[in-house]
């Protein structure tokens, strides 16, 4: 092992392998042992590193399904309530009340599922760290998860809400 600055490291090294080789003709340098620590930590942590590539791809993309499923849902639901939209409008529900009502009913239903979610995250960490002695779960990592939730939701949704909004209100009652 030999410690010297980086600039100078492979100056060193190659004066380090002319010094041992004038030592002994017999002794055997290996190319593949003159590697530095930077080098031997990049690759003993390669695997990992590409399993947590990995799993953020995952998580993006199961965070993309779960967003396009929030889509389809609520263009559903748009289609399924396009005379009851119709009737509020012509009774005078403005197109942000109605944007607004999309937007809290998928707030309700994600705050449904965040909440056992966060618990059954809460008690899968205890058990692991019980069982395995993994590291506990950051606190904060469960209410921005959370709020990410939220936002996606928020997101998803409204583009169907906008358009539930712009259904005129002769329009909608006619075609149901």
């Amino acid at each position: 092992m030999i410690r010297t600055e980086p600039a100078r490291r492979d100056e060193v090294m190659t004066a380090a392998k002319k010094v041992l080789q004038a030592n002994g003709a017999d002794r055997i340098i290996l190319e593949d042992n003159s590697k530095t620590f930077e080098a031997l930590r990049g690759e003993f942590f390669q695997a990992p590193r590409a399993m947590a590539w990995l799993l953020g791809i995952v998580c993006v993309v199961l965070l993309l399904v779960t967003a396009l499923g929030i889509v389809g849902l609520t263009s559903f639901w748009v289609q399924q309530r396009t005379k009851q939209i119709g009737v509020r409008r012509a009774l005078g529900a403005t197109r942000g009340q109605i944007l607004r009502y999309f937007q809290t009913e998928n707030f309700l239903l994600a705050t449904i599922g965040i909440a056992p979610g966060m618990l059954l995250a809460f008690a899968i960490n205890q058990l692991l760290m019980g069982k395995y002695e993994m590291a506990r779960l950051p606190l904060f990592y469960l209410p921005a998860g959370a709020v990410l939730l939220w936002l996606l939701g928020q997101l998803a949704v409204w583009a169907p809400a906008r358009r539930a909004a712009s259904i005129p209100p002769a329009v909608a009652t006619r075609s149901v």
